[in-house]
């Protein structure tokens, strides 16, 4: 019989952490068997197999228990944000840094030797790729004195990093006035009200939030560029290029795929343009601004699920992929999934950690939207941590998202072919296509901002808050009017000081995604091919792994196919509205 742990919508879904640890008394036990066996790291004289193989057996052992400490500490405090939490995250990613330090002697001996002996010695395919990768990033890894002023760089990016975010989270809005109304705006709520069905009210929103940071252009501007300065040099000293070439080596990727995107993208830009028109039209709005473009299509939709009722329809809309991949979902919703919201918990991060997934949800659509998403990654885990070593268990931010926005386009597929009226259809491949919008050209706008920005020897207020206006026209097209205050978003923009290169990840992955559901539905991808690719978490490199599905990444026709399905699904939404 299955199992059914969540029929009852006040049961909590919640992490049960004792599958980490059992308490925290077990936890500190764990903690001084970690530093013993730290202490205990012994290095050969000499290298045979079986000391080979013991010495790596030890350094994926350390680096697996150094990981369980981190996330048992780091996911009770999500769990409790309590100041006792706060000091037990703060001990537990102490205590992981110091393992990694260490693990480095173990690494800095292996590659002293010659890679064309180690492969050769007998036992030695468990390794192979980690050693393939250790040994290829070699030609990176410097002296002691380069590496320290890396490490200084990567201080200092740290502390403007947190000087940003100390700018965020003290920034102050005025109040805005529609019909009679006070709002009060704060980092909270301005997403609700820049999404509002109330045109004046976000108009208000919108202005009174550009405006605001446009007090602090030149600091924010400062930081940046202090943070790409830095970044930039620390590029240079490990000996590559450009920061974009350190990016794209470190997942061995090819370095055309940034152009090769971006080209693409530029190419389709026409497609995206035609639902922003048609999204304008059914909203019935003749002279759409940016910031009309956050309103959801939904006039008459209001779609609220309970968790058990979100839980059997994530269950459904994947069946596509087969009884393995379900009965994963079983298995997981046993103590890995943490999404009833409490006072207790961390109030606005969603995230995947391994296999354990962490939300609040509230019954919207995103947040069954999130839940989905998150499903993938810890499956994806799940699957490929029964199946590779621990080193290998957990896939590349590059690979990993693909998973998740698998389920994403499933689920919304599933809705829109079960929606019980033309609204609920318009509303559902309408979220299908906004993903586009959000994922592929949103963040391939970024890319193409963070790109520039890597190529100037310094950044002021006014080429970043120019040349971010000169994309936005760029991308939005001529029925799209831009007002002037929508160049100072770059200042919001998370990722342009938090990470190099990240939103091109979102941006693949979708694409790629798309590519994969169209082959299963299409009987041109068998779902066992699919699940062995997502068993195989990092055993290759993304290029090889995602040869299993049916894509090729150094050919830009593997883009090209994901913007037809776009286009197709823009064209239906067009008929549906037209009541064809």
């Amino acid at each position: 019989m299955e199992k059914d742990y969540y029929k009852d919508y006040d049961k909590r879904v919640s992490w049960d952490l004792t599958s980490i640890f059992k308490d925290d008394e077990e936890l500190n036990k764990k903690i001084d068997e970690l530093n013993t066996s730290i202490n205990k790291i012994t290095i050969p004289d000499s290298l045979d197999t079986n000391n080979l193989i013991s010495l790596l057996d030890e350094y994926s052992l350390i680096k697996e228990l150094s990981t369980k400490i981190l996330m048992y500490g780091s996911l009770k405090y999500y769990q409790n944000t309590s100041d006792e939490n706060l000091a037990l995250k703060n001990r537990v990613e102490k205590i992981n840094n110091e393992a990694t330090t260490k693990l480095k002697i173990i690494e800095n001996y292996l590659t002293k030797f010659s890679y064309d002996n180690l492969i050769k010695l007998p036992s030695i395919k468990k390794y192979k790729f980690y050693l393939d990768n250790l040994f290829r990033m070699q030609e990176y890894v410097k002296d002691a004195k380069t590496n320290e002023k890396i490490k200084d760089n990567t201080d200092l990016i740290n502390k403007y990093i947190n000087k940003q975010n100390n700018l965020i989270n003290n920034m102050t809005y005025p109040d805005i006035q529609v019909e009679d109304k006070t709002y009060e705006i704060t980092n909270f709520n301005m997403t609700k009200y820049l999404a509002s069905q109330n045109r004046e009210l976000r108009k208000l929103t919108f202005l009174s939030i550009n405006n605001s940071f446009k007090e602090k252009e030149s600091e924010f501007s400062s930081i940046l560029n202090n943070i790409f300065a830095l970044r930039n040099d620390n590029a240079l000293l490990a000996g590559y290029q450009s920061v974009l070439k350190k990016s794209l080596f470190e997942e061995n990727l090819p370095n055309s795929l940034i152009e090769t995107l971006i080209t693409s993208v530029h190419k389709n830009l026409p497609i995206m343009q035609k639902y922003l028109e048609l999204k304008s039209k059914y909203l019935d709005i003749k002279d759409p601004h940016l910031y009309d473009l956050g309103v959801s299509l939904n006039k008459e939709v209001n779609q609220k699920y309970n968790i058990a009722e979100a839980i059997n329809v994530i269950k459904t809309a994947l069946k596509p992929l087969g009884k393995e991949y379900l009965q994963t979902v079983d298995i997981l919703l046993d103590g890995h999934i943490d999404a009833t919201p409490n006072e207790l918990k961390h109030q606005s991060i969603t995230f995947s950690w391994q296999d354990y997934a962490f939300l609040n949800f509230r019954g919207a659509y995103g947040d069954l939207k999130n839940l989905v998403h998150e499903f993938g990654h810890i499956i994806s885990y799940h699957l490929a941590k029964n199946k590779e070593p621990f080193i290998y268990a957990d896939s590349t931010i590059f690979i990993g998202e693909i998973a998740s926005i698998v389920n994403e386009i499933l689920l919304n597929d599933y809705l829109y072919n079960n929606a019980k009226n033309k609204e609920e259809k318009i509303f559902f491949l309408s979220k299908k296509i906004e993903n586009y919008f959000t994922s592929v050209f949103k963040q391939t706008l970024y890319t193409e901002f963070e790109n520039y920005l890597y190529s100037l020897d310094n950044i002021t207020a006014n080429i970043l808050s120019t040349k971010y206006y000169e994309l936005l026209t760029k991308y939005y097209g001529s029925n799209i009017i831009v007002d002037s205050e929508a160049k100072f978003e770059w200042m919001r923009l998370g990722h342009l000081y938090r990470h190099s290169y990240y939103p091109y990840k979102y941006a693949t992955g979708l694409l790629m995604a798309s590519s994969i559901v169209a082959d299963i539905s299409t009987n041109n991808l068998l779902i066992e091919k699919y699940i062995e690719f997502l068993k195989s978490g990092n055993s290759n490199y993304a290029s090889e792994l995602l040869k299993m599905v049916n894509i090729d990444i150094t050919n830009s026709k593997t883009f090209d196919n994901g913007f037809k399905l776009l286009e197709n699904d823009i064209k239906k939404l067009e008929k549906i509205m037209e009541g064809e």
